[in-house]
């Protein structure tokens, strides 16, 4: 294709979850945007859908886009959806990247729980492929924690515009992305209304994207940090081991007044997620905590339980947060069941660990 600006940067559209060129503005939309910024734009497009099949995960994806951007000197990036995730994961291995700028669109950077759902589905289809994109996608899978525990290094010479749809709800939300997971807490962020998929069909109606696009010029207000706190939880036995086995057996939650609750939270996940050879790493995900909640794991190797505390979640400054709990050795004790325990009756007091480091130690017997 013959470009228009040639001298120009050009700006690349990535689209999302089982998106393509629909995903974006009709295309006279877009040749008056191109018009306005003087800049060629451009499609990357790559195989997606929410059916089950063996579609390639993100790892294999960032290697078509690194094809796809290597002919440019510079480039800026608009990405929807599970597309931000692509492209953060390509910086996060190319150092040598074009990128300049990069506009995130209702992007889930921690997780989308409709994921979950289509994950499912596609376990039981006939063709029992499933959908490893979708894994890759669910909250606390292992390509998220990998991701996001770069804390935004894949950012660092990158100008980042976060753009989500700041409310919750089914009449005037996002409704496939949560504002703790749209959330971007190394890059400006900016909220609209909107939902999921207007926004990435309506960005050149967005001065401050245009503006930014242009020349790089952020908007002044920027949006608060949502009051939902997330965690999420993994045990090692020690450093660099993988994260130990969890199951419904193994966690409990304990809410503020001392009753297990089996509300709350999951464990992720069932599948591997991509191309990590570690296998399949849980998670505990834990969505909206609240002060005074408390998770226990109780080993299946009786090596005793270990209690977190969520009230130095509560406190951080991320909504969604992550931490990797070491456990030392410990002389065998008899495993608590989580059945000994009767809903109607609080949990004894024990010991509990806060979570307000990335490494902690502290079973009990």
């Amino acid at each position: 294709m013959q470009p228009d600006y040639p001298d120009a940067p050009p700006v690349v559209l990535i689209h999302g979850w089982n998106g393509g060129e629909f995903t974006w503005p009709a295309p006279d939309e877009l040749r008056e945007l191109e018009n306005e910024l003087h800049r060629d734009i451009y499609f990357f497009t790559y195989r997606t859908s929410y059916l089950a099949n063996r579609y390639p995960p993100l790892e294999i994806m960032e290697e078509e886009l690194d094809r796809f951007l290597f002919k440019y000197q510079a480039v800026d990036v608009v990405a929807h959806s599970m597309g931000g995730l692509l492209l953060r994961q390509y910086l996060s291995h190319h150092p040598d990247h074009p990128v300049k700028r990069a506009v995130f669109l209702s992007t889930p950077h921690f997780g989308t729980n409709a994921a979950k759902v289509l994950t499912g589905l596609a376990n039981i289809s006939i063709t029992s492929e499933g959908n490893i994109q979708a894994q890759e996608i669910q909250p606390g899978s292992d390509f998220l924690w990998q991701l996001n525990d770069l804390k935004g290094a894949e950012l660092n010479d990158v100008e980042a515009l976060n753009v989500y749809v700041g409310v919750s709800g089914w009449t005037d939300g996002d409704l496939v992305v949560e504002p703790s997971s749209a959330y971007l807490p190394w890059a400006h962020n900016v909220t609209v209304q909107g939902d999921h998929h207007t926004l990435a069909r309506r960005f050149p109606k967005f001065d401050f994207i245009v503006n930014f696009l242009r020349d790089g010029t952020l908007p002044k207000a920027e949006a608060e940090v949502p009051d939902r706190r997330d965690a999420w939880l993994r045990f090692v036995k020690k450093d660099g081991d993988d994260p130990m086995q969890l199951s419904e057996a193994s966690v409990r939650r304990i809410n503020a007044k001392g009753y297990v609750d089996r509300n709350g939270y999951s464990i992720c996940c069932d599948d591997r997620a991509g191309l990590f050879p570690s296998g399949i790493a849980n998670t505990i995900v834990a969505e909206d905590v609240q002060a005074g909640e408390i998770y226990e794991f109780l080993p299946g190797d009786g090596s005793g339980r270990v209690r977190v505390s969520m009230d130095a979640i509560r406190q951080g400054g991320q909504p969604v947060q992550l931490r990797s709990i070491l456990m030392r050795p410990h002389e065998a004790l008899q495993p608590v069941m989580p059945g000994a325990v009767p809903q109607s009756a609080p949990v004894d007091s024990q010991p509990v660990v806060p979570a307000h480091q990335p490494l902690l130690s502290s079973p009990t017997p």
